[in-house]
């Protein structure tokens, strides 16, 4: 029997684990590095071992050392990390603890992708051809393809070829990608399957030979191949298909002899199911398999390892529930950094927790730090109800009420998701998010200058309340004046960098302010504000936090959460930034110079790329123009704001039959704004036609937006969560939502590898 366990991982899938040791009796040892030491779950342990460095992580001898040194017995790996490491494994059962996991030879056998299908052939699983690339000479194909790393996972390693002379580039591409996140470069393609969906199986099984497959899991919503909505079961998949699925993914299970908890991937199409790939862990999505079969995962791993033997037949499906990753990351999908200063979910009655309508599994509370060392997943909110619509209503409901403060997160992406008519009718496929890649914002223009007006209201009110405490005229109306004079006047940006002026006066017959005439205040404090307009009232609950430049105050309400900055009245006075200069948007380490002085460029062509919470982010010209100067070289550790290069923009051209009339040029790059919370040079405004990637339209993200400022171009992502216990940049994506615009030149990141503290996951698929 197992007496102490430690968890070789951090947040989430750490909380998690130790929520289900508690209740088997069982002691936990969490790790953590310096970035963690004050980490939710560097707290909840019985024990913790610190192990140094950021990416020390993935280090087995330092975790197996942490085991021994605590006097655990036991090892959970999670899942990202080291979880599907064979090494580690083994390294684990040398040193005479029980590992929660699949053997070491069955950890092996998965972990290539090319060796994998060839096995699951051989078992009879329905796999789609291979097409080898072979570093040395030319391969021709018949496009569209998928080009993968055989190693990897995550989405790193990937490219979409629908255009032969494309492929040599994307083939280069994805072997320096893979090269640096797994060490090895081999590459294979197979037929691209447009409009299939992702369909996954839940296995377990004991050392005794019982398997049991728990359904199947619907993935498909996912951007630039990483999952972002999950569910269970699929809404495509009949009873003779699930057991057609189910039988597949227990014959793969028993071609390496498996044990532990495990998930087959398959691809669905209107030409059958294809094996995708086979984690040899406990999957991101787990809780919704949890929900609707009534287990703990977790448990039957650990009593599995334990030598117990299962049922012979699974316990039966009811009802139906969905996952929505939670994640900090700006409308282009870039992560963010900064204090999560308010964290709260309405209606959550469970968390980490089985037989909850509404459950949380989360690796930050209200005041946890979101650091630039791992990937930035916030949580996992997991609804369960009757049927797949209750669940989706629920759970839409909960995101939209959410209280999340200081960071800007994918939320209006989820919910925008969980709402659409063809979600909701369950017309799902990978490319769902490339037909509707922006949904509305939750808080409509109306919506931002209400919130706007109650925010101005309410520090008004805070103002009243500060006098009060003082002594100093503490019973005078705001604004008060003995003869009429100016209205008072409250400065706001918003969000998509819109300025919002409120100007108003608090009179004997009530509130008066410009542009809101038939507005009627009900009440003002400091955190909470009712308005009433056209007859119907509304509360407005109101949190600034002036604590961090320039500020910022966040509006809640059921018109949707606004966050607002507001606009000093005498600013202080700011450093000019050089015409044409690329800033670093974040603090990070320059991988890759892709100019030199006086190249020509052209508009949205990379110019460098720098390495930054697990990502390449590609910083690209803002305009036509010249290379005039370069301020950094590869390696170099970057702050952010520091210009990294300069462009002289070409001159306008003229038009036929004379000179210029006037100037049209595209406005150079300037520092952006910062916003507290969010990533340091994060732009205020939402950037026109935001970039799809190297597996997108080649239309979208390739010029400068309205103003001049460099687009972006979004690339791949990691699979699961560092920030969550997974590898870096789970399976999620980031989407239009409440975060601001895209930072001046710089793209979407892609993974960055293990280099930087990245461990692939094992769930990228097709689009």
């Amino acid at each position: 029997m197992i007496g102490r366990l430690l968890v070789a991982n951090r947040g989430e899938i750490a909380r998690r684990v130790f929520r289900t040791c508690r209740e088997l009796g069982i002691e936990t040892v969490a790790v953590f590095t310096d970035a963690d030491a004050s980490a939710p779950h560097t707290a909840e342990a019985d024990q913790a071992v610190r192990l140094g460095a950021p990416l020390a992580y993935l280090d087995p001898e330092r975790i197996v050392e942490a085991a021994r040194r605590s006097g655990a017995d036991a090892v959970h790996p999670g899942y990202g990390f080291l979880s599907e490491n064979a090494g580690f494994a083994r390294a684990v059962l040398d040193a005479g603890l029980t590992w929660i996991g699949p053997s070491p030879e069955a950890v092996a056998a998965m972990g290539r992708k090319i060796e994998a299908k060839a096995l699951m052939a051989e078992a009879g699983v329905p796999v789609l051809p291979t097409i080898p690339l072979s570093p040395d000479g030319p391969v021709e194909i018949a496009a569209p393809v998928l080009v993968k790393a055989s190693a990897g996972g995550g989405g790193r390693g990937m490219r979409v070829v629908r255009d032969p002379a494309d492929l040599a580039g994307a083939v280069e591409s994805a072997r320096r990608e893979a090269l640096s996140a797994f060490g090895d470069g081999t590459l294979f393609a197979e037929p691209l399957l447009e409009g299939a969906r992702h369909i996954e199986v839940q296995i377990l099984a004991d050392a005794h030979g019982t398997v049991w497959a728990l359904g199947e899991r619907e993935c498909s919503i996912q951007r630039r191949h990483q999952k972002v909505i999950e569910e269970a079961p699929s809404p495509a998949v009949t009873p003779e298909l699930r057991r057609e699925l189910s039988e597949a993914a227990i014959r793969a299970a028993r071609a390496i002899g498996y044990q532990g908890a495990g998930t087959v991937e398959f691809l669905l199409s209107d030409e059958g199911f294809f094996f995708l790939e086979m984690n040899t862990r406990l999957q991101v999505e787990h809780p919704v398999t949890e929900c609707v079969y009534g287990v703990d995962l977790v448990r039957l791993q650990i009593e599995v390892a334990e030598g117990a033997h299962l049922a012979a037949l699974p316990p039966s499906p009811v009802g139906h529930a969905i996952e929505a990753r939670l994640y900090a990351e700006d409308s282009g999908g870039r992560p963010q950094s900064g204090v999560l200063h308010r964290f709260e979910i309405p209606g959550v009655d469970g968390e980490f927790g089985l037989g909850a309508r509404l459950r949380l599994d989360s690796g930050v509370l209200s005041g946890s730090e979101v650091g630039v060392h791992y990937d930035p997943m916030l949580a996992k909110v997991v609804s369960y109800g009757r049927d797949r619509a209750e669940a989706a209503r629920r759970l839409a409901d909960a995101l939209a009420r959410a209280r999340i403060h200081g960071l800007t997160t994918n939320r209006d992406l989820l919910v925008g998701v969980l709402r659409h008519p063809d979600f909701l009718s369950g017309a799902l496929d990978t490319g769902f998010l490339d037909r509707h890649p922006a949904p509305a914002p939750l808080a409509g223009p109306e919506a931002v200058r209400l919130s706007a007006l109650a925010a101005a209201l309410a520090g008004a009110a805070a103002g009243r309340a500060a006098a009060r405490r003082g002594g100093v005229l503490g019973g005078l109306p705001s604004g008060w004046r003995n003869v009429p004079s100016q209205p008072q006047q409250a400065v706001f940006s918003a969000e998509d960098g819109g300025r919002l002026e409120v100007a108003y006066r608090l009179t004997r017959d009530g509130l008066r302010a410009d542009g809101f005439e038939d507005v009627t205040l009900v009440a003002a404090e400091p955190g909470r504000v009712v308005l009433e307009t056209a007859g119907l009232r509304h509360a407005f609950e109101v949190a600034a936090y002036p604590g961090v430049h320039p500020g910022t105050v966040h509006v809640d309400s059921p018109l949707g959460p606004v966050r607002l900055t507001p606009v000093e009245r005498l600013p202080e006075p700011a450093a000019r930034v050089t015409p044409g200069a690329l800033p670093a948007p974040m603090p990070g380490t320059v991988l890759r110079v892709e100019v030199k002085p006086g190249d020509v460029v052209e508009a949205g062509q990379p110019v460098v790329v720098l390495e930054a919470m697990k990502m390449e982010h590609l910083i690209v010209s803002p305009a036509s123009g010249t290379v005039a100067a370069l301020h950094v070289t590869p390696g170099a550790q970057v702050e952010a704001g520091v210009p990294l290069a300069v462009i002289e923009p070409s001159p306008p051209r003229e038009p036929d039959g004379g000179p210029h009339a006037e100037d049209t040029g595209t406005e150079p790059a300037t520092e952006p704004a910062t916003e507290p919370g969010t990533q340091p040079g994060t732009a205020a405004g939402t950037a026109a036609g935001a970039a799809a990637g190297a597996d997108s339209a080649p239309d979208r993200g390739d010029a400068p937006d309205a103003e001049g400022r460099p687009e972006t171009r979004p690339e791949t992502r990691p699979e699961t969560s560092p920030a969550t216990g997974a590898p870096p940049g789970t399976d999620t994506g980031g989407h239009p939502g409440t975060g601001t615009g895209p930072r001046p030149g710089m793209a979407a990141g892609v993974p960055s590898g293990t280099g930087t503290g990245a461990d692939p996951g094992g769930e990228a698929t097709q689009p």
